[in-house]
């Protein structure tokens, strides 16, 4: 394994610990939160569901479901209760 896939490794484990810490403390409120300021400012996000990183730009938030646009797909729509982890700026 070369250093780069060894770092990223290293950082999706911390990331799935870090969610999985955040799950504890109300983590419907932290992932609404940058959800929704990438919905309002027109920012991309990662969205971490069961391993699988998806960037995009959220469009439209439900109760049930996140639905965002990217590069490769115009319409991405994950459920909220699959997500693990979010990142945004």
């Amino acid at each position: 394994m070369n250093i780069v896939r060894q770092s990223r490794i290293a950082c999706l484990l911390a990331l799935g610990l870090l969610a999985a810490g955040a799950a504890a403390a109300a983590p419907a409120d932290a992932f609404n939160e940058v959800l929704e300021a990438s919905l309002k400012d027109k920012k991309g996000v990662m969205v971490y569901v069961k391993g699988q990183a998806i960037g995009g730009r959220v469009t439209k938030i439900t109760a049930d479901a996140v639905e965002l646009t990217g590069r490769e797909y115009a319409r991405i729509v994950v459920r909220k209760d699959a997500i693990d982890g979010v990142a945004g700026n």
